[in-house]
């Protein structure tokens, strides 16, 4: 497996460049709800839908905005190979299909959350999969992790949906669920985090449908958001 390299210089080069980039490609970024209030003392673990090619810049700026830890993004390793660069900004690669590699990627992982600072960001659909589509096909990777760390972690769930509103380029819209302090033993179900991750998806179209946009984390200002 690759691992990752995270290295200050290359950081701050891509914070700049991804902040210019959204600007240009998205009419808004806004954030529903207020900041979850995580624990410094434990690793946090964040967990979304895989809808986009977008999805894995949207919680590097989350973390940038929000939370300030060590950033580490799982994502596949054919991908990492063609960007290496992104193991400079925390990624690392697992192979798919290939059980050694799986297992030393898992471990890897566990051995990352091993720093209370670290924020690590996982896709448990582990591939592109459409916004609609159900069931949302939560692998068990994560399980794996938190019974090989054997400590405890903040787990937080998030959703995301771009939308078209009415202008030429898209809005990005983030709706956290509640940060669930966790160890391997009390973690919920896969079960469990794919209907809370449906719930989530859910409640994010139902508050874009009723006109609601939250507070803006990227773009320009504007009058009466809710």
């Amino acid at each position: 497996m690759s691992e990752a390299r995270p290295a200050e210089w290359a950081d701050v080069i891509f914070e700049r460049y991804l902040t210019r980039l959204m600007k240009r490609s998205f009419n808004a970024v806004n954030l529903f709800g207020e900041e979850p209030a995580v624990s410094p003392d434990r690793p946090l673990v964040l967990i979304g839908n895989h809808n986009t090619w977008w999805d894995g810049f949207f919680p590097y700026i989350l973390n940038k905005k929000l939370f300030k830890r060590k950033f580490f993004i799982m994502m596949l390793e054919e991908q990492l190979a063609r960007f290496p660069f992104f193991r400079r900004l925390g990624a690392y690669g697992i192979r798919q299909g290939h059980p050694h590699s799986v297992i030393e990627t898992l471990t890897y992982s566990a051995r990352l959350l091993g720093d209370a600072a670290t924020l690590l960001c996982m896709f448990p659909q582990g591939e592109l999969v459409p916004f609609h589509a159900r069931p949302l096909g939560f692998k068990k990777g994560l399980e794996r992790i938190l019974r090989i760390h054997g400590g405890p972690v903040t787990l937080l769930q998030l959703a995301m949906r771009c939308e078209f509103l009415g202008t030429r380029l898209p809005e990005v819209f983030f709706l956290f669920g509640p940060p669930l302090e966790v160890s391997a033993e009390t973690a919920p179900s896969l079960q469990q985090m794919e209907r809370t991750q449906e719930e989530l998806m859910q409640r994010v179209e139902s508050m874009i449908a009723c006109g609601a946009r939250g507070r803006m984390l990227l773009g320009e200002a504007r009058a009466g958001t809710a």
